[in-house]
């Protein structure tokens, strides 16, 4: 139990932060140097720790990862792409703010880090043109970015489970999908819903369509190299960015492009949530928490709500709550019902983490208080849990 309270302190000093309006990257490194001293590393190996952290591949691939998909969507906003965007939802849908739903839901279905951060220019003129507080562009881009992350199989949390339970991914695609209807359900009702929209527009579906092929086959081409043909994410991004940046080669403004690209506030922010997860890894801090929760004998359900939702708020990642968790917690998930209350648990400890990239981009994209993102977050939250923990009793 001491490190699950060492985890705690860690957690509430990292938020207290963030309260006092601390910049979020300097509040997960803070947070991240505490944690290191919690559990008894040195100054010269806390020093050596982000040393690694930060050459790693996995940190280098996903600062690529990032820079490639900035720089694409400054050249979308350079050749007017994210504009035609808006236009072809407003052919497609009757009001424009439909395509504050759509266009983060589209950028979804590919599981890139910090996608949240694609769709955020995309949907910002939009958002502007409705009057959307900061906090409101954070949430609508958020919440419809992680519609898909229930049931679409190509989520590596979705692959990991599937594995380690035995069951195919067609199975538990199938099951979790209204789930994800919920979540699509909830987000129009709660956050699009109360948007006040005057335009009222008849448009042209073909038109639409086409208008949208055309200003989104970058994302297409992402889609088909990192998905359909299964290569890694790194080069899906770059030969997207190449797709869109070509064409238009000799009208972009280069300095702008890179300007955009590589922004030191981003770029440390990633630094230091790697950081923290490299540290949560060499510590064995959160390998702990499953084992130290089990200890508790507290009934069954508590055990399988408690460990999967605290593994995900502290590491921010699907896969991790999943793979950390779920192995520990196999001899409890002996049904479907209670699988899916797992990963439902864990999920909803990803959506309110404070090291979570989608948030923390979209919120520093937006410049909004993480603390009044939470509060809008928190009631659509709630619902998403409570009617889902009532489909996983459906499923028994």
């Amino acid at each position: 139990m001491i490190e699950v309270l060492k985890l705690l302190i860690t957690f509430a000093f990292v938020i207290i932060l963030i309260r006092l309006k601390i910049h979020v990257g300097v509040s997960i490194f803070a947070g991240s140097i505490l944690l290191g001293i919690l559990f008894g590393l040195t100054p010269l190996e806390l020093i050596k720790a982000f040393y690694h952290s930060s050459t790693a591949w996995s940190t280098i691939r996903l600062i690529l990862i990032i820079v490639f998909i900035m720089a694409m969507t400054n050249v979308f906003s350079q050749i007017g792409y994210l504009k035609d965007m808006e236009k072809a939802i407003k052919e497609l849908f009757p009001k424009a703010k439909y395509s504050l739903a759509m266009l983060p839901a589209l950028i979804g279905l590919m599981p890139m880090p910090a996608g949240a951060l694609v769709s955020a220019p995309m949907i910002e003129e939009v958002a502007n043109k409705l009057s959307l507080k900061p906090e409101e562009k954070t949430l609508v881009n958020y919440w419809f970015r992680h519609v898909w992350e229930f049931s679409w199989p190509m989520y590596q949390a979705i692959i990991i489970a599937s594995a380690i339970l035995g069951i195919t991914v067609r199975e538990f695609s199938t099951k979790m999908f209204p789930l994800t209807i919920l979540m699509i359900l909830i987000g129009y009702f709660l956050i699009l819903r109360p948007i006040k929209d005057e335009s009222i527009k008849k448009g042209k579906k073909n038109k639409g369509v086409k208008l949208l092929l055309k200003t989104t086959y970058p994302i297409l081409v992402i889609i088909l190299i990192s998905i359909v043909l299964g290569y890694d994410m790194i080069y899906g991004a770059f030969i997207g960015l190449m797709s869109a940046l070509i064409p238009h080669f000799n009208k972009l403004n280069k300095k702008e492009i890179i300007k955009h690209a590589f922004q030191p506030k981003i770029i440390f922010l990633l630094l230091a949530v790697m950081y923290f997860k490299y540290l949560l890894q060499i510590t064995n801090a959160v390998e702990a928490l499953p084992k130290a929760i089990l200890e508790l004998n507290l009934p069954v359900v508590f055990v399988i709500i408690l460990t999967p939702f605290i593994v995900g708020l502290m590491t921010g990642i699907s896969f991790a709550y999943v793979g950390m968790a779920f192995p520990l917690l196999l001899p409890f998930l002996t049904g479907f019902d209670k699988i899916a209350l797992a990963y439902l648990s864990g999920y909803m400890g990803m959506l309110f983490s404070p090291v979570h990239l989608c948030l923390v981009f979209s919120a520093e994209y937006y410049k909004a208080e993480l603390r009044n993102v939470y509060r809008k977050l928190l009631v659509p939250g709630i619902i998403l849990f409570t009617v889902g923990v009532l489909y996983t009793l459906f499923l028994r």
